[in-house]
């Protein structure tokens, strides 16, 4: 996997310079959105390329591209796009975060659509590519380490499309990365993001404000503000570090706590009836933590972000429980 190479290698240099062309997929994302602003008044930037099926909200040094990674033939488009810039390094940003009834839509966005960026990516010889993901992947479990460091195997969630789907990609950029050894691949692994803009599986879960949690158990979370996920990113596109980092906020906190802090109640329930529970209010369309779930709830998965503190040199600005605290304010 990614995180098992070293974090540091010789490539093509990409310390500070001007003139950085940056395309960017997902642009109007929640990370996008956050992203774009910090790119665009960064002044080793000279342009940014969005790559998205909608425009973002016009900005200084933006360039929209339509490009839609779900369709036939994508790379082509995109690596016209990239071409025709200049672009020197690339973000891909575009992952399910909003609700997606159809798990075939979703499995073309993240599984197909990053076959697309990596295959343009290659074809192009671009020197930096940087992808977002998740410590959900190393799994919850009870044989699990205490700590989980970028070199535990990415075990995923049984029953989880959601989170298998992010494995298999990681695992392309693992094969990826291994036959284009000159270029930097960067992949972030971030606890769950929080705060005010923030609207995912995570965040919706909580602001239902009744929360049903798995009576008799109360794991150790991480999350991240989504401030701080941003600031990651844009970091990321001038270090010399390659390979993946887990990137969270400092402070572990229970469960309950977790609850409590955003401005919800916890409903511990036996498991039976959780489960049931959880149907019931996928079924109606409400915001839960699906069944396929239940493991993140059971058992604590907590992971250690001195790599990227370290080789990054990342460190994030919001504690633990300021950053869920930012769920409560924006509600």
């Amino acid at each position: 996997m990614v995180g098992s190479r070293e974090s540091k290698r010789k490539g093509p240099s990409t310390g500070p310079r001007t003139g950085l062309v940056v395309g960017v997929t997902g642009a109007t994302g929640d990370l996008g959105r956050l992203l774009l602003p910090r790119l665009a008044e960064d002044p080793r930037v000279e342009k940014v390329i969005a790559l998205d099926v909608a425009a973002p909200i016009p900005m200084h040094k933006v360039e929209f591209r339509k490009v839609d990674l779900t369709r036939p033939g994508q790379e082509n488009e995109l690596s016209a796009a990239l071409r025709e810039t200049g672009a020197q390094a690339l973000y891909h940003l575009a992952f399910i975060s909003s609700r997606v009834r159809s798990e075939a839509f979703a499995h073309e966005l993240e599984v197909i659509g990053s076959m697309h960026v990596l295959a343009a990516a290659g074809a192009l010889g671009l020197k930096r590519l940087i992808f977002p993901s998740l410590t959900a992947l190393y799994g919850a479990r009870p044989s699990g380490p205490a700590l989980l460091t970028e070199a535990t195997v990415l075990a995923g969630c049984q029953g989880s499309r959601f989170v298998n789907d992010k494995v298999e990609v990681e695992h392309q950029l693992e094969a990826f990365s291994a036959a284009h050894p000159l270029m930097q691949v960067l992949v972030l692994r971030f606890a769950p993001i929080v705060g005010p803009t923030s609207d995912n599986p995570i965040t919706r879960w909580l602001r239902t404000r009744m929360v049903p949690t798995l009576l008799g158990f109360d794991p150790l979370w991480q999350v991240l503000h989504e401030e701080d996920a941003a600031d990651a990113l844009h970091a990321a596109l001038f270090s010399d570090a390659t390979g993946a980092f887990n990137v969270a906020a400092d402070g572990v906190l229970p469960l309950s706590a977790v609850v409590k802090l955003s401005g919800g109640f916890a409903v511990p329930l036996p498991k039976t009836i959780l489960v049931n529970a959880m149907r019931a209010l996928q079924a109606l369309g409400a915001p839960t933590a699906l069944p396929p779930l239940m493991d993140y709830l059971h058992y604590s998965w907590v992971a250690d972000g001195s790599r990227a503190a370290r080789d990054l040199q990342f460190l994030p600005k919001w504690q633990a429980r300021d950053a869920i605290a930012a769920v409560r304010r924006a509600s």
